[in-house]
């Protein structure tokens, strides 16, 4: 359990979008520390008229892959969903999304570790023959889908939002930079970090980094950063344990 006050004097950059950013940083003003909002990521939903599939009546799945996801589809999707369809989340962030806009949830990981975390599901293993749809930004990972067709899925995506670059001045660039610690919960997320704060990267990359999963982790390492640790799961909580464990880490770094 996080102590409180665990994480005074310490100030924490929060990379998610805007609109996903506030329960991080409150958990983190909560724990004593300051909460630095700098979102590396703008969702922009699509109009639904440019979504890539709306043919749901013959699906047995709708596959949310992201909050943003859901958010997007929900803002442009005005109809009933078809009765045999069954949603799916992938971590428990979009389950409460999904809940909160009144959708079931008939499948989500036991733990919020994302697209694998889905796929061992024991829903997702016998689905030969079963048509799914995925519900994504454009251009998302594509392991999920590749996983349930070699399990014999028909797949079709649902491309529903696109992610832009922010442009923050250059005095948010600078107060990002006051940060003691970093999170990022995305590979693109890591990209843009890097691409905003390229004019400080040589200490950019000398901050401790938390990050989802062990996928972010090297791929973090590939962009030269030296100390990266991984959370539990994708949660919130487990972001901040993992940021108020790494004091006993006494500086060393991995």
């Amino acid at each position: 359990m996080v102590t409180e006050q665990a994480l005074t004097g310490q100030r924490v950059l929060v990379t998610r979008p805007l609109a996903q950013s506030a329960k991080m940083a409150s958990l983190i003003d909560e724990a004593g520390g300051q909460a630095i909002c700098f979102p590396v990521i703008h969702i922009e939903p699509l109009p639904a008229t440019d979504w890539l599939t709306d043919n749901l009546d013959q699906a047995d799945w709708l596959i949310f892959v992201s909050r943003n996801a859901l958010e997007s589809f929900v803002s442009g999707w005005s109809e009933a969903l078809p009765s045999q369809l069954k949603l799916a989340a992938v971590g428990d962030a979009t389950a409460s999304a999904m809940q909160a806009a009144g959708l079931s949830v008939d499948c989500q990981p036991q733990r919020s570790t994302g697209s694998d975390g889905l796929l061992q599901m024991p829903e997702m293993q016998d689905v030969d023959g079963q048509k799914m749809i995925i519900v994504r930004g454009q251009g998302g990972r594509e392991r999920l889908a590749d996983t349930l067709k070699a399990r014999g899925a028909s797949i079709d995506y649902m491309e529903v939002y696109r992610r832009d670059l922010p442009s923050p001045d250059r005095q948010d660039c600078i107060h990002a930079m006051y940060a003691d610690k970093l999170v990022c919960t995305s590979a693109a997320g890591i990209d843009n970090l890097c691409r905003l704060l390229s004019e400080f990267k040589a200490e950019l990359l000398y901050k401790p980094l938390v990050v989802v999963s062990d996928r972010l982790k090297q791929h973090a390492h590939g962009l030269g950063f030296r100390w990266v640790e991984v959370s539990d799961n994708a949660s919130d909580s487990a972001v901040l344990q993992t940021l108020t464990e790494m004091d006993k880490q006494h500086g060393k770094q991995r």
